[in-house]
């Protein structure tokens, strides 16, 4: 398994903070170990939208926060501008209830395990992010898996000329 942050085309989040932002954890395509951090702005919902620059295979996610972490996350792949008004128009590919040792307060790894299946051929993984507090904090993400290579080479069958 590898990171797959330096295979995002493009991310967005919705309902988070101008100065806290989705992009000033990922801007680096590492797991972010800079002061920066994403928060979210009216509540506590946060919806983040990734696309990636090819289809990968999505295995686990790690999340870092020191407090006011996330306490569930609501999982779709491949949906089109996807946003809190027409969340609920398609189904959850996976609800992860998060308990507290799946959230690292550190720099450590805690894997969150995505089911073996469901996550094979996604080219967008929109992420809900809900909890019980007034704002939800995200330190760090990260998101592990690998390459769908889709292209195999057509060099073996190049015509031959009688």
């Amino acid at each position: 398994m590898i990171s797959l942050l330096e295979h995002i085309a493009k991310a967005q989040c919705l309902n988070e903070q101008d100065e806290h932002t989705l992009q000033s954890i990922l801007s680096s395509k590492a797991r972010n170990t800079s002061p920066a951090y994403l928060d979210s702005d009216a509540d506590a919902e946060l919806l983040l939208n990734i696309e990636f620059n090819q289809a990968v295979r999505v295995r686990s996610l790690v999340i870092q926060a020191q407090d006011r972490g996330p306490e569930k996350l609501r999982l779709r792949i491949n949906c089109s501008a996807i946003d809190f008004t027409n969340f609920e128009d398609s189904e959850d590919t996976q609800v992860i209830e998060l308990k507290a040792d799946q959230v690292s307060k550190d720099a450590t790894t805690k894997l969150i395990t995505l089911h073996p299946t469901k996550f094979n051929h996604v080219n967008s993984l929109h992420i809900l992010v809900e909890s019980d507090h007034d704002n939800t904090r995200i330190d760090a993400l990260d998101i592990l898996g690998t390459l769908v290579h889709a292209t195999k080479s057509l060099s073996g069958l190049a015509q031959q000329d009688d």
